[in-house]
């Protein structure tokens, strides 16, 4: 084979292999290390609406929670450090206003209409790092800190012993929370791109202080503005009731233009 010949070969594989996994950290960038280019812009049904504010800075907020519980949150890229990504995530949240609605009888009602909740306001860090590999998958690791200030003492019988509320709202009762999480996201073919991962939630407490969570999901390109998103979560946890399997179907409605995320 002719210099030429191999250089043309070298070239068109890695180009192929850069294409895809920037193609991969555009689709999948949320909960990656990967930021929204500048001026772009991503909102799902259930997955935060995302803002790209420039190469190092984006924010986000879920829409849907917003009347119930105010939130809004900012993630900052950190470069990359021994062919990792890294970025860092920080949120601000206020769930008094939907702790209160949720306490009374009848429809909508997930608490005793007895609870009275003070003003919380709940605090996230986290700390995430990713890496391309496979070719045209990523594969990320985060570290995520819970803390909540109190404006008053919180009934520890206040529970949503529910599969996800319960793990996420632990420390807003006392103490805080560690959220520890891999994932792997990838693509099968053009339209069709897949995501598998775990995370396992730690509150610092004596008792109902385990979760962990399996999540599972593909993902289909409709046009460059909308994908579909299906898949399921199985969670295992320790409940004042004990412990409990369950398996629960996920689905989503992802809006937003694609475009090429920035890899550094």
């Amino acid at each position: 084979m002719k210099p030429t010949s191999l250089f043309f070969l070298c070239f068109l594989i890695f180009y192929s292999s850069f294409a895809q996994t920037s193609r991969v950290a555009n689709r999948w960038s949320y909960k990656t290390a990967f930021l929204m280019p500048t001026g772009r812009w991503e909102s799902g049904l259930f997955q935060p609406f995302r803002f790209g504010i420039n190469q190092k800075m984006e924010i986000s907020a879920n829409i849907l929670l917003m009347p119930l519980m105010p939130n809004v949150g900012i993630k900052i890229g950190l470069g990359e450090r021994s062919g990792f990504n890294l970025a860092s995530e920080h949120s601000l949240s206020v769930p008094s206003v939907f702790l209160n609605t949720v306490s009374r009888k009848g429809t909508g009602g997930l608490l005793s209409p007895e609870f009275d909740f003070p003003l919380i306001l709940g605090v996230n860090n986290s700390i995430i790092a990713s890496k391309p590999v496979f070719r045209s998958a990523i594969f990320s690791l985060e570290s995520c800190y819970f803390l909540a200030i109190r404006s008053g003492k919180v009934d520890p019988l206040a529970t949503i012993d529910l599969p996800l509320f319960y793990p996420r709202m632990a420390q807003y009762y006392k103490g805080t929370s560690i959220r520890l999480a891999s994932s792997l996201k990838g693509s099968i073919c053009t339209r069709l791109d897949y995501q598998e991962g775990i995370q396992l939630f730690i509150a610092t407490r004596k008792e109902s202080n385990f979760n962990i969570e399996n999540t599972g999901g593909l993902l289909w390109s409709i046009g460059r503005s909308l994908r579909i998103k299906g898949g399921y979560i199985l969670t295992y946890g320790k409940y004042p009731f004990g412990n409990h399997w369950q398996l629960w179907p996920t689905f989503d409605l992802i809006f937003g233009r694609l475009q090429a995320a920035k890899m550094k």
